[in-house]
Order: structure tokens, then sequence, then C-alpha cells
């Protein structure tokens, strides 16, 4: 058998190999960005969600006010001050609770790009270490049909 035709050979599974490995790098980067991408927009969506949980905080105080108002209770009067008191605090409560799941969201976005980015290493590594143990097969399937020299 000619040795030519397996050096060409071992030479397209290398380069193939190489080929695969660069198409899946690209694609785990792409994954990677896209990651990335949808940490930037959850932590816009967060921002959204605190103003507008601010803004309805501040129409229930100005209400609140109205009616106090409305009603001739003074801003010392002990059942408005309770009341806007809670209010507060369950608003805060609302606010922090929405806080830590917009964080645990964004954190497990950037570990899904983080992993995305390790699966393309992975994959560079993985064609390497294929395409050498072509390289090393294909040096052994020689050697088993290239006659030696002693006749």
């Amino acid at each position: 058998m000619n040795p030519t035709f397996f050096a060409i050979s071992t030479g397209l599974k290398v380069f193939g190999a190489l080929q695969a490995c660069r198409a899946e790098r690209r694609r785990q980067a792409a994954i990677a960005a896209q990651q990335e991408q949808n940490k930037k927009v959850e932590q816009l969506r967060a921002l959204q969600d605190h103003n507008a949980r601010i803004a309805a905080f501040s129409a229930y105080e100005s209400t609140a006010n109205a009616a106090r108002a409305i009603n001739r209770r003074s801003t010392s009067d002990r059942s408005y001050q309770a009341i806007m008191k809670a209010s507060r605090e369950k608003s805060r409560e609302q606010l922090n609770r929405a806080r830590v799941q917009s964080l645990f969201t964004q954190s497990r976005m950037a570990f899904a790009a983080a992993d995305a980015r390790a699966s393309g290493s992975l994959a560079m590594q993985q064609a390497l270490l294929s395409a050498g143990s072509d390289v090393a097969m294909s040096g052994y399937k020689m050697q088993q049909v290239t006659p030696t020299g002693t006749d």
C-alpha cells in the first residue's frame, strides 16, 4: 500500500477534526455572547421593575396623604403612621425579593456564559487529542502494511 494515501488520509482527518473544533468553539462563543446579552437585558428589566415599584409606592403615598388630608387627620396620627410604616416595610421587602431574584437570574446567565466558553475550550482540546490519536493510529497502520527491509 502506498504510504502517500496514509499521509493524505491522516492530513484530512486532522484537518477535519480542527475544522469541527473551530466550528464548535464559534458556536459556544455565540452561546456565551447570547448569555451575556441576556444578563444585560435582565439587569435592565430589574432596574425598570425597581423604578416601577418605587413609582407605585410614591403614588400610594400621595393617595394616602390625600386621604389623610380629606379625613382631617394629622401626620402624627398613630394609625396613619402605622399604615405608612407597614406599607414601607412591605414595599422594601418586595424590592429586596425582586432584587435577589434578579441577581440569581443574572448569576445563572453568567454561569451559562462561562460554561459555554469552557465547552469551547474543551472542544479545542478534544480536537487536538483526536488529531494526535489519528496521526498515531495512521502511523501504526502504515507500519503494519509497509514491508520491512528484511525479506
